[in-house]
């Protein structure tokens, strides 16, 4: 199964990550097949190829819940949001836990 998900590139502290096509079996850093667009969170700089994407999503390849988010977040398109799973927050909080 092809997977699209982020592989985190860069030095310590300066993070940037690449959204690749991979096999669910390969190692994220290495086993790449295509990089379809980068990400920078420092300077919260998208570079979309979303025609690349939806291209290998028509395909079968299925994003990761972070690459879904972060695609939704960049291009409103709402073939992204149904990878998205919503969930509810079970537990007590701290502040719960002090009453």
């Amino acid at each position: 199964m092809l997977v699209i998900r982020l592989s985190r590139h860069g030095r310590k502290n300066l993070a940037v990550y690449r959204v690749v096509l991979s096999e669910h079996t390969k190692p994220v850093k290495y086993g790449y097949k295509e990089v379809l667009w980068s990400y920078d969170p420092v300077k919260h700089d998208f570079k979309v190829d979303e025609d690349a994407i939806l291209t290998w999503i028509s395909k079968w390849a299925q994003p990761s819940e972070r690459v879904a988010k972060l695609l939704f977040k960049a291009t409103n398109n709402e073939i992204f949001k149904k990878f998205i799973a919503y969930r509810e927050r079970k537990g007590v909080t701290k502040k719960e836990e002090k009453k």
